[in-house]
């Protein structure tokens, strides 16, 4: 596998696993982090701490949580598709897919994207 991608998938096991730390290792210290406004939290974000941040409240808003990416090229590009299912915090179950489109340079996350259809994201 392309070490780019490995290093990508890598990051979201690490999510999924609570291991926020392991998962904002690979970003570049001015990484640009976007997520969509309807996500809860959502907007820019710049910086590793930043974005540990934003994962952390991410992950604490799903009491369960299981996600499968998959990852592909797309010119320089890493494009990320994944399933989000599971129970949030409230107890309710929910699902959503997510395309998160990732920019490395050197080894290091510069920019991510997340795109997602407003009526899967939670409110």
């Amino acid at each position: 596998m392309d070490p780019d991608m490995r290093l990508v998938l890598d990051s979201y096991a690490a999510y999924a696993r609570g291991d926020i730390e392991a998962a904002v290792a690979p970003l570049h210290d001015d990484v640009e982090w976007i997520e969509p406004d309807s996500f809860p939290n959502g907007g820019a974000r710049r910086g590793p701490g930043a974005v540990a941040d934003y994962l952390r409240a991410s992950h604490a808003a799903w009491r369960e949580l299981v996600s499968t990416p998959t990852a592909s090229r797309r010119g320089g590009d890493i494009v990320v598709v994944h399933h989000v299912e599971g129970v949030l915090a409230d107890g309710s179950p929910h699902s959503v897919t997510v395309a998160d489109v990732f920019t490395v340079v050197d080894g290091r996350v510069v920019r991510m994207v997340a795109y997602a259809d407003p009526a899967e994201v939670p409110g």
